[in-house]
């Protein structure tokens, strides 16, 4: 990553940044989620999201042309709205789902949100908020 993309990178991984550029917002909700998958599933993560999180994580991921990881998000979103707390086995077939759809998106988890990020901001950078200095 060049120092400039290390610099938005590191600027969107600060929980308390305020990002009034798309371009900055973006990776800062997807990470967020990402974050969350990785850890613990993506059902785990769309489920610990406020529904606000969620929709900017999804839009995060499509920004930077990673729909099938948006779509995941979405669909496992609403999948789980439907559960029934007593379903278990429905439960653990969405959440084996929700993470071969998650791992099929982004296939090299990190890398992938990384070039995706860094091809955007190439493309883009009028989208992000000037460097300081």
């Amino acid at each position: 990553m060049s120092a400039d993309a290390d610099e938005v990178w590191n600027r969107a991984c600060d929980p308390y940044a305020p990002f009034p550029h798309a371009g900055d917002a973006a990776p800062a909700a997807v990470l967020l989620c990402h974050g969350m998958a990785v850890n613990g599933g993506l059902l785990h993560a769309v489920e610990g999201l406020e529904p606000e999180q969620r929709a900017a994580a999804a839009a995060g991921f499509r920004l930077f042309g990673l729909d099938a990881a948006a779509d995941a998000v979405e669909d496992v979103a609403r999948q789980a709205a439907d559960l029934q707390d007593d379903d278990l086995d429905a439960a653990e077939r969405l959440e084996a789902e929700a993470n071969r759809r998650y791992d099929a998106a982004l296939p090299v988890w990190d890398e992938t949100v990384e070039q995706a990020f860094r091809e955007h901001l190439r493309a883009h950078p009028e989208a992000y908020a000037p460097l300081d200095g």
